[in-house]
């Protein structure tokens, strides 16, 4: 036998289950972004180590959605922007010019700001190594075959400077677990 249902009831029913949707439903669009998830940045300006001046504003755009989860909680083209806060230029011994890139925001889809590592801007790191390696190595032969004069040699070569080209991409990481709101 079916069972009946006053309509005072089914009112009660249909009240609570209204008062407790809304709160299920809050809970499910938060989605906590794990320290160190990635956030691929493309610069939007160029970039050189012989104009870069420290407290220098960086700006950035998003490269690619970042998702946790299935959810997109930052969006490609999201901004971001961060301060040089060191640039370091081109050595003795080949070492090249490097732009230190600190405090770096970037949007997130609830608009809150999300803090990321700092981005270290140097050439080519397998370009860096070989040029480094050529100038220790110039300075060790020099020191065997003339001496003194020879570690000179190897002082001689100098690293390169930075030069990032708009539209160019770095790869940070989120700094800390974030809670973010997603739609």
């Amino acid at each position: 036998m079916p069972a009946v249902r006053s309509p005072g009831c089914v009112a009660l029913i249909v009240i609570l289950a209204s008062l407790l949707l809304p709160v299920q439903a809050h809970a499910a669009t938060e989605v906590v972004v794990p320290m160190a998830a990635k956030v691929p940045l493309n610069f939007v300006g160029k970039l050189e180590s012989q104009t870069a001046k420290e407290g220098q504003t960086v700006r950035m755009r998003v490269a690619a959605d970042v998702v946790v989860g299935r959810r997109v909680v930052i969006r490609k083209g999201a901004s971001a922007q961060g301060l040089i806060s060191s640039v370091s230029p081109p050595g003795i011994f080949g070492q090249n010019a490097r732009i230190h890139i600190s405090f770096i925001k970037v949007t997130a889809v609830d608009n809150r700001p999300v803090r990321v590592s700092p981005i270290d801007v140097t050439p080519d790191s397998l370009r860096e190594t070989a040029d480094t390696g050529g100038a220790v190595a110039t300075s060790a032969v020099g020191l065997i075959l003339l001496g003194p004069i020879g570690i000179a040699a190897g002082a001689l070569v100098r690293g390169g400077h930075v030069s990032v080209p708009a539209g160019a991409v770095a790869v940070t990481a989120t700094l800390a677990a974030v809670r973010i709101k997603v739609p």
